[in-house]
């Protein structure tokens, strides 16, 4: 990503979600706050008016399917589903007497944003790299309350730790939820292990951490297509972190926590879709909830 420039990957998660917004089966996963916020953020700037207007698209919906054969089948609607997990992680945990909840690399996610205002005596705080949270703040404007902040911060040159020590509305002695969504299968081992470590020191025991991972490309748990499988070889970008699902309980409790809840795509068509939805269904990325 330019520095610069909102994230392309920012663009295409919120795109996908609102492409399923549309659909008959699947739209009931995206509620009307999100809907309405996340067509603002894109509707902000020429690439995600751009992007809105692809979704008018018959000849845009027609390819799309073919299209993610080729990548990663079921992507668009995985999103969705993904999303469905971090807001049910969400809600348990404010129900449950947390009174933070920080959202790491939260890119152009309204969940922070249609949740706040529900709950006006939690404290909702979204750190992304500046040239994200600068887009999302300008499109968003002034409408969010005092309980919402977006932090400007380049994580891959400040540790968690430094940047909301010295941020006053964050409170460590808060019981504290850290979502982390499409995030770490970018970072090297060591510096997931790094986060784990950043958050239970920041916050003590009972923070919790929701999270994705990525099993192998070569795993049978995972369908990512022949051409991006192609393309990832002849860049030499493979994936920074990936995890068998069934390992992800062992790696969990190496760095102090307990695994909570893990979901894989069967498992989220089975909470959140009636009976027989059709696929195809993405495989190979899985959600986990972790606590300290």
């Amino acid at each position: 990503m330019k520095d610069d420039a909102a994230s392309s990957t920012a663009f295409t998660v919120l795109q996908g979600l609102l492409l399923t917004a549309q659909d008959p089966v699947y739209g009931g996963l995206v509620n009307e706050q999100t809907r309405t916020a996340g067509r603002q953020v894109l509707g902000a700037s020429r690439e995600g008016q751009k992007r809105l207007k692809q979704l008018e698209s018959p000849l845009f919906r027609a390819l799309l399917p073919t299209a993610e054969k080729l990548l990663m089948p079921g992507i668009t609607r995985h999103y969705a589903l993904r999303k469905a997990f971090f807001e049910r992680a969400a809600k348990d945990a404010i129900a449950q007497g947390y009174q933070q909840v920080v959202n790491l690399g939260a890119g152009f996610d309204v969940l922070a944003w249609t949740l706040h205002s529900q709950n006006p005596n939690i404290t909702f705080i979204e750190i992304d790299h500046p040239a994200t949270s600068l887009a999302k703040r300008q499109a968003l404007g002034k409408q969010g309350g005092a309980n919402l902040h977006l932090l400007a911060v380049d994580l891959a040159q400040e540790s968690l730790a430094s940047a909301l020590g010295d941020f006053t509305p964050f409170q460590a002695a808060q019981k504290t939820l850290f979502l982390c969504e499409g995030v770490l299968m970018y970072l090297p081992v060591e510096a997931v292990r790094t986060l784990f470590a950043a958050i239970k020191d920041l916050t003590g025991a009972g923070s919790r951490l929701a999270f994705t991972a990525v099993s192998p490309m070569g795993s049978p748990a995972n369908n990512t297509g022949w051409l991006l499988k192609t393309y990832l070889s002849l860049k030499s970008e493979p994936l920074a972190w990936t995890l068998e699902p069934g390992a992800l309980g062992d790696f969990v409790a190496e760095q102090g926590y307990r695994l909570i809840d893990q979901a894989d795509s069967a498992d989220l068509v089975a909470r959140y879709l009636p009976q027989g939805a059709a696929g195809p269904h993405h495989r190979g990325e899985f959600m986990a909830l972790a606590e300290a």
